[in-house]
Formats: C-alpha cells, sequence, structure tokens
C-alpha cells in the first residue's frame, strides 16, 4: 500500500514540475538576449577596441564585430564607429580589420561598400534617390551613409559616430553616448525627421530636417541629448 501511494505521488510530482515548466517556457524564452541571428552574435570582441565595445554590448546585446572599429546590429540597421586609439575621429568607413565574412553574412550593402570602398559615405543621386561613393575622408558629413543619420561625439563630425537606419526614437544612454552629442548628420535617404531632446518631455534641442547637417550644435545645446524621436517623410 506505501508503495503504491509513494509511486503516485512521485508521477504527481513529475507532472506538476513537467506542466511548471511548460508554462514558464514562453517567459524564459522572453528573456533571452536578442541578436543578429548570425554565427558570429555572442562573440567576444577583440583588437584595441574590445573594451569599450564590451561596454557597449553590455547596454545592446546581440551587436556583432564587424572591424577593429565597429559595431553592427540588426543586420546592420544600427552601427557604431570608434576612432581608433590615439585618435580623434572615427574612420570614415568600417576601419581597421574588417570582418568581411560577418558583415557579408549581414547582408547590408551600405555595410558591403563600407568595407570594399573603405568609406561610410554616399552622396545624394537624381530625383529617384539614387546613391554612389563619394570618397570623403574622415570629419565629414558624408562618413554618415546615405540612407542612416548619425549622431557625433565631437564637432566637426569627429569623435564617435552612431549610425541608425531603422530607429526612429530611443534614449542616448541606451548606447552608451547619453549627453555626449556634439554634432549630427541626416542623410537624404534617412527618410525621417529627427527631433532631439534633453530628456523625454523637455523642450527640443533641435531638429534635423532630412538632408541636412549640424557641424556644431551650440554651446546652449551641446552634450545634452539625451533622447530624439522622429517622423517619418516618406
Amino acid at each position: 500500500m506505501l508503495d503504491r501511494l509513494s509511486a503516485r505521488m512521485k508521477r504527481g510530482t513529475v507532472g506538476a514540475l513537467g506542466a511548471a515548466a511548460l508554462l514558464a517556457a514562453p517567459f524564459m524564452a522572453g528573456q533571452a538576449s536578442p541578436d543578429n541571428g548570425t554565427a558570429h552574435s555572442g562573440t567576444a570582441p577583440s583588437g584595441p577596441l574590445a573594451e569599450e565595445m564590451a561596454e557597449l554590448l553590455e547596454l545592446q546585446p546581440g551587436g556583432v564585430q564587424i572591424s577593429d572599429n565597429a559595431l553592427a546590429w540588426d543586420d546592420g540597421a544600427t552601427v557604431v564607429v570608434w576612432p581608433s586609439p590615439g585618435e580623434t575621429v572615427a574612420p570614415a568607413g568600417l576601419g581597421e580589420n574588417v570582418r568581411a565574412d560577418v558583415v557579408e553574412e549581414l547582408g547590408s550593402e551600405t555595410l558591403q561598400e563600407q568595407s570594399e570602398t573603405g568609406n561610410a559615405a554616399a552622396v545624394e543621386g537624381d530625383a529617384a534617390g539614387a546613391a554612389s561613393s563619394d570618397l570623403q575622408p574622415a570629419g565629414s558629413y558624408t562618413s554618415c551613409p546615405y540612407s542612416y543619420y548619425c549622431f557625433y561625439t565631437g564637432s566637426n563630425y569627429d569623435g564617435t559616430r552612431y549610425q541608425f537606419s531603422s530607429t526612429c526614437s530611443s534614449y542616448a544612454s541606451n548606447w552608451g553616448f547619453n549627453n555626449q552629442t556634439t554634432s549630427w548628420v541626416n542623410r537624404g535617404g534617412s527618410g525621417k525627421a529627427i527631433y532631439a531632446f534633453d530628456y523625454q518631455g523637455s523642450s527640443r534641442l533641435w531638429y534635423e530636417a532630412v538632408g541636412t547637417q549640424d557641424s556644431y550644435v551650440g554651446s546652449s545645446d551641446n552634450n545634452r541629448m539625451s533622447y530624439w524621436t522622429c517622423t517619418y517623410t516618406g
């Protein structure tokens, strides 16, 4: 009798644990870190800027290293490019030691162009929006690719470059540059007008129309942006 009762209790315990596991599974899956779906997701950064990259990946998991200077998220929709050690301006392209296999796997034509030409620049083309490489150096507004809008931590498009193409709104702190924006570019292919704020709900600091740029936001707005949002221009 006792043996049969013990067996029933064991079966009941196992069944309860199994049901609990099934109920918990969706919530546990939702806690997984996002990634780009590439074989390189989760690989520790390497190179002279590995520490800076690792810190940003703590804030924004799922990025992949595409060069010694750059990380990318969401198949290249967001890219951060750091200056090389000892330099004050991010390279116009992806920088040193481009991980060509990763860039190819991401499938971004813009990243592929940057890796092949050594620059991140593309000039506006005809009325249909065609674009071509213009080989402008770092420290130029054209270091921001044609289909992106970019924030820079230095004046005259120097410092670290934060490139966004699909993001409409975010907190700068999510990307590690809270209160660090000094210049910006909104290229003609971004399709978004950008509104920058000191914080969400505050008075606007500046407005970025499509196809415009500012090499210095001014002393009153410098290093103040914490939040931005957008409207789509079509």
